[in-house]
């Protein structure tokens, strides 16, 4: 297992820590369970919005659609 160097403001380092207190487990366990969460959510919106991007909007038409002008 690679180790990796991470900087923290002090403040967030001592929230992530009671976290981890309080559910009787390291630092580094739940840094790294907040990381596999972080990139199964990235990888599900990645799928959801190449879905979205492959799927045409707007079916084509042949039509010619003229803009609507305002009455004087």
């Amino acid at each position: 297992m690679a180790k990796v160097l991470v900087n923290f403001q002090d403040d967030f380092l001592q929230e992530i820590d009671k976290i981890a207190e309080l559910e009787h487990r390291t630092r580094s366990s739940l840094i790294r369970e907040a990381l596999r969460r972080y990139l199964s959510q990235f990888k599900t919106e990645s799928i959801q919005q190449q879905k979205e991007t492959d799927t045409p909007s707007k079916v084509p038409t042949n039509k010619i659609i003229y803009p609507v002008s305002k009455a004087s």
